[in-house]
């Protein structure tokens, strides 16, 4: 009797054991599922920017189902705004598809300014971010814009008037492709620009994304900005006359949608907002798109007799019906130059009066 009691309280505590380590499997397969498991490289540049966005140098999760080829090349799904990826280690193989990664990052003095500003997390032992931070409330402050499309507007024309295309010299040249480029040193490349469009939008709450694609001249990166709940195209690049006019620019590309951008620019439209409304583009909040040729004469008739320049939107895709030579016949100028740009439903004229 004594031995069959004994065994009894064997069977039981190895059924308890096996069900415990049962449970605890269970338990520590969900915490992966629910909490830290990864299965795409969109999921893990998204987690990364949020681990930058937070200041964090390193962070480790789980990777389900992703080669380490996509893991290594995971900087080029990464607008590079916050920062990046610098070194990764394999800390834990669970199964062939599933293994816990340790990614060590850089942060960028973009996303110093954005804790600073934003956050107000003081930037310790960085002179160029204190440098950065400084100039982006400056241009913050003396925009003054209060609505988002206000913000757009205002930091879009501040950085095409005091940046020019191009690239720094020397041990600065690196500079030229960051916001510090375009901002503390006037001189960018598109990468600079829209770095710069990027910093000052989300330090002023507005949502944006830098997005990077193809033109003719290769590769390109502009901004997409959220207004109202719509998403809407940037380029300051683009909208930056070369050679450098100074004070002048021009709103070819201030808020366009889809249909207008794919003329010009190709990118991965999955990775990026659909950009479907025209609301909030620059001429038509501006009042200065035309359906029509009498309305577009007749503005720029009114608006010739106080500056001399005019800078307008026409949808009227019969070109030749805004031939501007009405200017001199009725409107006394002596000479008049335009100059087109896009074609079909959205045509921006540039008409420079002497």
């Amino acid at each position: 009797m004594k031995k069959k009691f004994s065994l009894t309280y064997v069977l039981l505590g190895v059924l308890l054991v096996i069900l415990l380590m049962f449970f605890v499997e269970r338990t520590f397969a969900v915490q992966i599922h629910k909490h830290n498991l990864i299965s795409s490289t969109e999921e893990l540049s998204l987690r990364i920017t949020e681990e930058l966005k937070d200041g964090h140098n390193s962070f480790s999760t789980y990777v389900n189902g992703m080669s380490e080829d996509e893991i290594v090349k995971i900087n080029h799904n990464l607008d590079g705004f916050f920062g990046y990826v610098t070194t990764y280690s394999i800390l834990r193989k669970v199964n062939n598809d599933v293994f816990l990664v340790r990614f060590d990052l850089e942060v960028s003095d973009n996303c110093y300014v954005y804790q600073k500003l934003v956050k107000g997390i003081e930037i310790e032992d960085n002179f160029n971010a204190e440098r950065l931070a400084a100039k982006t409330r400056q241009i913050i402050e003396e925009c003054a814009a209060e609505s988002d499309y206000e913000k757009v507007v205002a930091y879009h024309d501040y950085i095409v008037t005091h940046t020019k295309y191009g690239l720094l010299e020397g041990e600065e040249e690196d500079i030229s492709f960051t916001a510090a480029g375009a901002l503390l040193h006037g001189t960018a490349v598109c990468n600079g620009y829209a770095e710069a469009m990027e910093l000052l939008l989300l330090c002023s709450g507005v949502e944006t994304y830098m997005a990077v694609g193809m033109t003719d001249d290769g590769t390109h990166a502009w901004n997409i900005v959220n207004i109202d709940g719509d998403w809407y195209h940037v380029d300051t690049t683009w909208d930056d006359p070369i050679p450098d006019m100074g004070k002048e620019s021009i709103h070819v590309y201030l808020n366009v949608n889809d249909a207008v951008m794919e003329k010009t620019h190709t990118w991965n439209r999955s990775a990026y907002p659909e950009c479907t409304n025209m609301e909030y583009n620059y001429y038509r909040q501006e009042g200065t798109a035309f359906d029509s040729f009498n309305d577009f004469k007749r503005y720029v008739l009114t608006e010739m007799k106080t500056t001399d320049r005019i800078e307008v939107m026409v949808t009227d895709s019969e070109r030749i019906a805004y031939d501007c030579g009405f200017t001199i016949q009725e409107g006394g100028a002596k000479a008049v130059s335009w100059q087109n740009y896009e074609d079909g439903d959205y045509m921006v004229m540039v008409i420079a009066l002497e």
